[in-house]
């Protein structure tokens, strides 16, 4: 028995009554997903939700990358000290890039063949710590003299994976995926 406003409706003609209005509640509750798709979370979002993606307002890359080394120390103001060495397992000629124009100067060696990097880092703005960026602890973390200078490096028993050190008015760093030893640290330091 179902009780619809008031009123007792029974048997047969009750029943088909309840169908029908089921099957047009179903009908307008369907939705074609053709103008569908799965996001990255693998929600689906309207094509028309999507289409505003390229209007996505997001922080902007304080990141641009320069051509050369010329060009970056145009921009920064000063002769940027560049590493004397590079282990042969990196390209050589590392991609450059400059952190709002003048905060820091980013120079990426990348693996030739394992997506292994290098990164080494100039600013004035920032100190050491900042440049840095790693806070991972590490076993070792501790201060090597290399051509004069007090070198903070951290690491493992197989080798540091960061160096941070003053030059004058600028601040430095190397940070690396692959450990370095001390010898090609004192190699790559000026």
């Amino acid at each position: 028995m179902f009780w619809c406003a008031g009123n007792k409706m029974s048997g047969g003609f009750g029943r088909m009554v309840l169908v029908a209005a089921a099957l047009v509640m179903l009908g307008g509750c369907h939705r074609d997903n053709s103008d569908q798709q799965m996001n990255l979370n693998g929600i689906t979002v309207d094509d028309d939700i999507m289409s505003d993606r390229d209007n996505f307002v997001g922080l902007p890359n304080p990141f641009v990358q320069v051509d050369s080394l010329e060009d970056a120390e145009k921009a920064f103001g000063k002769k940027i000290p560049v590493l004397k060495f590079i282990p042969s397992m990196y390209n050589p000629n590392p991609d450059i890039f400059m952190m709002n124009e003048t905060e820091m100067v980013q120079f990426i060696y990348s693996s030739l063949d394992s997506g292994e990097r290098i990164v080494y880092r100039v600013s004035e703005k920032f100190s050491p710590e900042l440049l840095n960026g790693d806070y991972n602890k590490y076993a070792i973390n501790r201060t090597l003299m290399i051509n004069g200078r007090s070198i903070l490096v951290k690491g493992n028993g197989d080798g540091y994976k960061t160096a941070e050190w003053a030059q004058g008015t600028l601040n430095l760093c190397i940070l690396s995926d692959t450990p370095l030893t001390e010898e090609e640290l004192k190699n790559m330091i000026r």
